[in-house]
């Protein structure tokens, strides 16, 4: 019987040493989700999915409960209500997140840029720039066509 509790307490002391071990380095914890997703992967996500789904669900049901007790709407009155306030939430995160990702993009490009244009020389640069813009030209000339 002793054996068994000893067992228990081995098994939970390395299961909580190993997950101390992953959660103080990163790029252990990193490569092993990348190696996680990509066995699983094909399952994990959908299934994860799902679940996020389900939650959005159930908030939903609850917030048209409340707005049926509260403020004495109909159910479908509170569907529609629930649904244009999701999509205006949503479509408020979906806004933020672009800009933010705008903006950090465009910094990394110019930031390329000006290593690029350091790297480079002055008449290297003029020729690139004029044969991108030769090939500009020449595509949008191509689609006059098509």
């Amino acid at each position: 019987m002793q054996y068994a509790y000893a067992l228990a307490h081995w098994f939970r002391v390395i299961i909580i040493n190993t997950g101390r071990w992953l959660f103080e380095n990163k790029p252990a914890m990193a490569i092993l989700t990348l190696i996680f997703l990509y066995k699983f992967g094909d399952t994990l996500l959908p299934f994860l999915w799902h679940i996020v789904h389900l939650a959005i669900e159930v908030v939903e049901m609850l917030f048209e409960h409340f707005l049926e007790h509260v403020f004495g709407v109909t159910p479908r009155q509170a569907e529609f209500i629930v649904f244009w306030s999701g999509l205006t939430l949503l479509g408020t995160v979906v806004w933020r997140l672009s800009c933010k990702a705008y903006l950090v993009i465009a910094q990394g490009c110019e930031t390329a840029w000006l290593n690029w244009c350091a790297k480079a020389g002055p008449a290297k640069l003029l020729t690139t720039l004029k044969v991108t813009l030769l090939l500009g030209i020449l595509g949008k000339t191509m689609l006059l066509f098509v």
